[in-house]
């Protein structure tokens, strides 16, 4: 078993500096049970190393990890890899990257590395050279996997599911678009030979599902450190197919919309897109009639990330002004409801300029605060009642009603915790009048339906330099998405190989379960924040420390750490990477409540787009 270390045998060593270097076999002595290794690195530094055959026979891990022949250094599938190990994965992906070859597969998964530049590997031509063609006939492609659904579902009848994951800014939202691209351009069985060249090619319906994705990221997207059109929440569409496999629409589920933020920025992000899109693209008239400017600095709820948040380099936002209107009206949005939605933007800018001050310990709003009254007639509601529930909270007891000032930190997060609401409220609404339109007349859609195709594009994993809220619930829902994964490629097919009694090395891969456990358990994370949300007097400071009391012991010692110093954070080892996030704020986010009053108030709204937005969102809970 020594021979496997023969001289001139290539293998890896880890490096502080670069992760991985080369290094070869120069001596092998064996003596009995004992062997005696000798290696050079890539550097000229040798290595000596005592182990047995026994050790060398099991794979111990003391060992360097064997590199691959030369041949398979560029291999499109990893699964065809003679020596599976991390260097040599890694290495791998870098040689085809080299090459300018993003994808490998790595069996069932593709795996695909951001080429931060635009390729041209996504034409008409390159479509119409994967339609038809089976998985491996060409090189590994994003068009393959799409295909590959595309002939299960023909082949099974049954609905196929593309899950696209990855960290931030990977290029998760890109890589769904082109899938959905790729279906609404190829035609069905019969006529597979004709790809559809332009939008003008494509029916109704797929230039509406395509429509979709500007009207999305618009409103759901924004820059971010890591990525300049980073999706902030999640989504899952379904393209409905007809028993011909004809595209008859498609449904949008969305997920996780990161209402905070409307309100916060950090430094060097940006407000969703539609804002800077509606300052920099509306015409002089209505954006004199809405109140806004080109200059963002003069919006609170716009600025927060800096100087360095805006412009996007190389994006036109008041081009992408027009293509967003223009998707808006593909799916049947009239140019009054679109003017009707951007007043309502125009409204929450508003919101987030009115000045809050403090007399003594209580809040102060002049009545004639100029965006007060600009904010409440857009909304259609009185501005008397919104100042008096904005600086003020009401207590009901048994026996009586009382009324108390709110100082200005609360004031403004009950103002902002509006502003959040009302958005929230409209992305729904969005997004159920495109799932209308995309549903046909009368939902014939759906009834036509008997097969779909679905892409998951769901946010990346999250870790910065401050992590909060947000993150922590990304990181969970990239947990989940990372169980399914193990689920399917590990141990359904390791307990298929038993039941069948196929003889193989058991993979002994990373089970992500007790981190899973820690987050959603009895006593775990989440557990321990709705309890404590659910208190009047509930505070992060408290949060923390049921945290601390619950979750810091031996049993959770790989997954939960508490932070040796300081005393404002927990620590969750996820499958990914170890993240630290700060409590502060974790309560009122988790709340994310609008005070009774302010809900009353804007029920009474004079504004017949708020109203049918409200009332939108009031049926469907």
């Amino acid at each position: 078993m020594a021979e496997v270390f023969a001289k001139g045998t290539r293998v890896w060593f880890q490096d502080k500096d670069i992760g991985w270097i080369s290094g070869e076999v120069t001596q092998n002595r064996v003596n009995g049970d004992n062997v005696k290794l000798t290696f050079v690195d890539e550097r000229g530094k040798e290595i000596s190393l005592d182990t047995t055959v026994q050790a060398i026979k099991a794979g111990d891990d003391s060992l360097p990890p064997l590199r691959n022949p030369p041949l398979l250094e560029t291999a499109d599938d990893l699964a065809t890899l003679s020596h599976l190990n991390e260097p040599s994965v890694l290495h791998t992906i870098r040689n085809r990257y080299a090459q300018h070859s993003i994808y490998t597969y790595s069996g069932i998964v593709l795996i695909a590395v951001n080429p931060f530049q635009r390729v041209t590997l996504y034409g008409p031509e390159i479509i119409q050279a994967y339609s038809g063609r089976r998985k491996g006939e060409l090189e590994p492609h994003l068009f393959a996997i799409a295909e590959d659904a595309y002939t299960r579902m023909q082949k099974d009848g049954e609905g196929q599911t593309i899950i696209v994951s990855g960290e931030s800014g990977a290029g998760k939202t890109e890589s769904a678009k082109l899938i959905m691209r790729y279906l609404a351009s190829v035609n069905p069985t019969g006529a597979r030979a004709k790809v559809k060249n332009s939008l003008d090619d494509s029916s109704e319906v797929e230039r509406q599902i395509l429509a979709t994705n500007p009207i999305l990221e618009a409103f759901g997207n924004a820059k971010t450190t890591r990525n300049d059109n980073s999706s902030r929440f999640g989504k899952y569409i379904q393209i409905l197919f007809d028993g011909r496999t004809d595209i008859v629409g498609a449904r949008i589920r969305t997920y996780l919309l990161e209402r905070s933020r409307l309100v916060y920025q950090p430094e060097t992000e940006r407000n969703y897109h539609i804002f800077y899109q509606l300052c920099a693209g509306a015409p002089l008239k209505e954006r004199k009639d809405l109140g806004l400017d080109t200059d963002i600095n003069k919006f609170f709820y716009l600025k927060q990330g800096g100087p360095s948040s805006t412009p996007i380099p190389n994006v036109d936002d008041a081009e992408e002004f027009r293509q967003t209107q223009q998707a808006l009206s593909t799916v049947g949005i009239s140019v009054e409801k679109q003017w009707a939605v951007f007043k309502l933007l125009a409204a929450l800018l508003h919101l987030g300029n009115i000045k809050i001050t403090q007399a003594r310990n209580d809040a102060v709003l002049d009545d004639n605060e100029p965006a007060m009254l600009l904010a409440t007639r857009f909304l259609g509601i009185t501005a008397s009642e919104f100042k008096k529930w904005t600086i003020k909270k009401q207590i009901i007891t048994r026996s009586e009603k009382i009324v108390t000032s709110l100082n200005s930190q609360q004031a403004t997060v009950v103002r902002d915790s509006v502003a959040k609401f009302i958005y929230a409220c409209m992305f729904e609404w969005l997004v159920a009048i495109v799932n209308e339109s995309l549903a046909g007349e009368n939902g014939e859609a759906a009834s036509k339906a008997e097969m779909f195709i679905g892409v998951l594009d769901i946010y990346g994993f999250e870790h910065f330099k401050r992590n909060s809220f947000e993150q922590f619930c990304i990181n969970y829902a990239n947990e989940k998405l990372q169980q399914e994964f193990n689920a399917h490629v590990f141990k359904l097919e390791q307990e298929e190989y038993v039941r069948e009694e196929i003889q193989w090395k058991f993979i002994d891969f990373a089970d992500n379960q007790p981190c899973i456990d820690l987050i959603e358990g009895k006593l775990g994370v989440l557990s321990l924040l709705d309890e404590e949300s659910r208190l009047p007097s509930g505070t992060d400071a408290s949060f923390l420390q049921k945290l601390y009391s619950q979750l810091d012991k031996p049993e959770n010692k790989k997954v939960f750490k508490k932070p040796r110093f300081g005393t404002t954070a927990f620590t969750i080892a996820h499958y990914a990477l170890d993240v630290s996030y700060e409590a502060d704020g974790f309560i009122d986010k988790n709340r994310d409540t609008v005070p009774d009053e302010h809900l009353a108030l804007l029920a009474t709204t004079k504004n017949p787009f708020l109203k049918e937005v409200l009332d939108a969102a009031l049926a469907s809970t």
